[in-house]
């Protein structure tokens, strides 16, 4: 560039030395070409300068780079730490939260029986659960109703290796849909008349072992649970309330029917003896399958669709035909958006007299509809036709047996403090 620029000079100074003819003139154009020689000198500096620190730069980015991942191993440690920290701070500080169910209902059923009940707390619900470390967690529920307090659940759950986990204490059992699920989390007021039938107006309470493991076969989460429990059901087990041993197995699997749906199936098997008859060693065995369909797009519609049917066979002792019931429901429910829910349910139940091996028949049939105010609070309105009715449920809505009833249900459940979500 320097020589190229000094030759154009050059050519410049002959063509003007040909037409001037005053040698001052020629000095004159010797001075400027010496000051344009110190002006690209100049320019040549600046470059080099410049590409010195373009050198220095991409030298610095790359130190930089490596310092980075050098260092990145440390800073995981750090996360992790940060991790344990927050398991022991929940250790210490346990979440807490209180759930209340307020449900008023109106009864009108045959032979002229009537009852109401204006919205009572009908159940508060103390909950308490928290990471006793990375092994095992421990959640307590305490439940007042009646005047009186109670533990309704308290278990350990471990985690074992190989993906097993085991609680142990007092639980809901597992027994096809709704047993295991608190009632605030129900759409619905009331408790299904089938289980009604099979194990009172109580959930079905265990105290014992329940070991559960979880697996995946291609798209689908699969669950197999065993567990080894003591009840004092006065329905399903013993009407003297005395402890009774029984085993439970369960499987259920759900699978993606399709981008916003998904499919649930499930089995239960129950056995143990039920103290009627203790001499002769009487046993119940309760056999249960439940399914569940749900549908729920980005719009926020959704519709579900489960069921479950629950099978007893209870003995009665030697040289007497045992009692065979059958509970089960059907429920459908449609979610408009995320704050209106509509939904009908229909109870089934048949119990055959192990005297005079005749049938007898309950149905039921309800309506209702749901405002989710907030995560916290809810409102339930429902109506319930019962025709039939069998003896259990006859006892829990006050008229005789085989009659029929109508009822009203309004329940306001409300929440406050951390809760998990419900089950799926």
């Amino acid at each position: 560039m320097k020589h190229a620029l000094i030759g154009a000079v050059l050519a410049m100074v002959v063509a003007s030395s040909n037409a001037m003819a005053a040698g001052s003139e020629i000095e004159a154009l010797k001075a400027q070409m010496k000051t344009m020689m110190e002006r690209i000198e100049q320019l040549e500096k600046a470059e080099a300068a410049t590409n010195r620190a373009s050198q220095s730069a991409h030298q610095s980015s790359k130190q930089e780079i490596e310092r980075r991942a050098t260092t990145s191993e440390p800073r995981q440690e750090k996360a992790k730490s940060s991790v344990s920290t927050t398991k022991a701070a929940n250790s210490s500080n346990p979440a807490i939260s209180v759930v209340g169910t307020f449900t008023g209902q109106r009864i009108r059923g045959s032979g002229g029986v009537q009852s109401s009940s204006f919205l009572p707390l009908s159940e508060a619900e103390f909950i308490f659960g928290a990471n006793i470390d990375p092994h095992a967690r421990l959640d307590v529920t305490v439940t007042g109703a009646n005047g009186g307090m109670a533990v309704e659940e308290g278990y350990i759950t471990a985690y074992l290796p190989l993906g097993v986990n085991l609680k142990a204490g007092r639980k809901f059992l597992p027994i096809g849909r709704v047993n295991g699920v608190h009632p605030h989390s129900l759409i619905y007021g009331d408790r299904p008349n089938g289980l009604v039938n099979l194990f009172g107006p109580e959930i079905f309470v265990g105290d014992g072992l329940l070991i559960d493991r979880p697996f995946f076969i291609g798209d689908s989460a699969q669950t197999v649970t065993a567990g080894l429990f003591s009840t004092t059901n006065d329905v399903a087990f013993d009407p003297t309330g005395a402890n009774q041993y029984a085993g439970l197995a369960r499987w259920t699997g759900v699978w993606d029917s399709s981008d916003f749906s998904t499919l649930e199936l499930g089995a239960t098997y129950v056995q143990g003896k039920n103290g009627i008859a203790a001499a002769s060693g009487s046993q119940t065995r309760l056999m249960a399958g439940h399914l569940a369909w749900k549908y729920a797009d980005l719009e926020q519609l959704s519709l579900g669709v489960e069921g479950e049917w629950i099978h007893s066979r209870q003995e009665q002792g030697l040289n007497v035909a045992p009692l065979n019931s059958d509970g089960s429901y059907l429920l459908a429910d449609l979610g408009i958006n995320r704050n209106w829910h509509l939904f009908s349910r229909f109870d089934y139940s048949r119990q055959r007299d192990p005297v005079t091996q005749m049938m007898a028949i309950e149905k039921g049939l309800s309506a209702g509809v749901v405002r989710k105010l907030s995560e916290f609070q809810s409102l339930t309105f429902q109506y319930k036709h019962t025709r039939g009715a069998l003896a259990n449920v006859a006892a829990d809505m006050g008229i005789a047996p085989g009659g029929r009833a109508n009822a009203w249900y309004f329940r306001w459940v409300v929440a406050i403090g951390p809760h998990g979500a419900h089950a799926y």
